[in-house]
């Protein structure tokens, strides 16, 4: 006889930061039955993209991998599943060799992806390299570390919240900025719209955000920046800043 039907409130495991959607998850008898968005989450209220209701697919998945594989050499056919015991032996020997000074660590999306809330995985990594000795690379340094180094450069550290775009902003930016991986800004993106917003998109190419824009501008990949000092050039020749605001909450301009 099936036992009781558990529901556990959780988070979306699909590493959409900053969002991190509220899920419920069913489960009985030790088994997923389904997942859908948590209507009590005060941010996401019940919202779940595509992507958190398939997530679902993971657990039980016979694709997903449980062993660490070893491969000795590189060929489609090189890789073997290996037990725990052999690939710490092989990973230990492997930066004996090498040397602390000569080792790096890289957190990797699967270690930050699973309990992305608490990232125990990337605390006990960065734990390890500050106790032997090694270097540590964050992987924010190829996604939003650079440019939350730029907003720190400015002083720019307390920016708005999504909610106060929906509510308040005439004018929104979309550069770069992909509603795929931030599926539940797009809501308050469309509330700014209705409201009258004009809603402007940056990118390489057409993306979500661009559906729902009221210009898009399709520039060469590697070329923001000369654009960016295209607009700071026209901003201060024609002098169309708020010198007031700039001496209060910025330096160095």
């Amino acid at each position: 006889m099936a036992g009781p039907v558990r529901t556990i409130p959780t988070m979306c495991p699909m590493n959409c930061h900053p969002t991190l959607c509220g899920m419920l998850v069913d489960v009985q008898d030790g088994e997923l039955l389904g997942v859908r968005g948590d209507k009590d989450n005060p941010d996401s209220q019940g919202f779940l993209c595509v992507r958190g209701q398939a997530s679902r697919q993971i657990i039980g998945n016979p694709k997903r991998l449980l062993k660490p594989l070893i491969r000795e050499h590189r060929s489609e056919d090189a890789w073997r599943e290996a037990s725990w015991d052999e690939a710490l032996d092989l990973i230990a020997g492997r930066i004996a060799v090498a040397g602390r000074e000569a080792t790096a660590l890289w957190s990797g999306h699967g270690n930050l992806a699973n309990n992305y809330g608490l990232s125990i995985g990337g605390q006990l990594l960065t734990r390890f390299a500050n106790l032997y000795g090694c270097q540590y690379w964050s992987p924010a340094m190829i996604c939003w570390g650079l440019g939350g180094l730029g907003l720190g450069l400015t002083d720019a550290l307390e920016i708005n919240t999504k909610e106060d775009m929906g509510a308040n902003a005439e004018l929104i930016v979309m550069w770069g900025a992909n509603l795929a991986s931030q599926p539940n800004t797009a809501r308050h993106l469309i509330a700014a719209k209705k409201r009258g917003a004009r809603i402007v998109t940056i990118d390489v190419r057409w993306t979500e955000a661009a559906a729902h824009s009221d210009e898009v501008m399709l520039i060469r990949p590697g070329s923001d920046a000369a654009l960016a000092l295209a607009v700071m050039q026209v901003i201060i020749g024609e002098e169309l800043y708020d010198a007031d605001f700039i001496a209060v909450h910025t330096r160095g301009f």
